[in-house]
């Protein structure tokens, strides 16, 4: 099955966050109990990793994950286009890649830094 597709606009300094129901070709939420999962942006794939989002399993077996970054790493992020995807290791030590999009970064106009 190839990953679907998720395009992400992220902009400096704000917190991002959001949450995907993973599921299979027939629609049914995939028990993620045992999955260990990773979620990274780079400027292209074959390039270093820039930043990578925290994941939480929300709800495991119904297959709900929540993906995080907070805005110091946000701020860290070069504006323009970059590439994401979602990876997991099952339990079985199978290596499967859910999605994959582009990361728009965008300027925030208000200063995100607080004294």
């Amino acid at each position: 099955m190839a990953a679907g597709v998720y395009n992400i606009s992220i902009e400096k300094g704000i917190h991002f966050d959001v949450s995907f129901t993973l599921k299979d070709s027939g629609g049914v939420a995939i028990n993620v109990t045992d999955f260990t999962f990773k979620a990274e942006v780079r400027r292209r794939a074959e390039t270093d990793l820039i930043k990578a989002f925290t994941i939480t399993k929300t709800n495991a077996s119904g297959g709900v994950i929540a993906l995080e970054m907070t805005g110091a790493n946000t701020l860290a992020l070069p504006v323009g286009k970059l590439v994401w995807d979602l990876v997991a290791k099952d339990s079985s030590d199978k290596i499967r890649r859910y999605l994959t999009g582009e990361v728009t970064v965008a300027e925030s106009v208000s200063n995100t830094v607080f004294s």
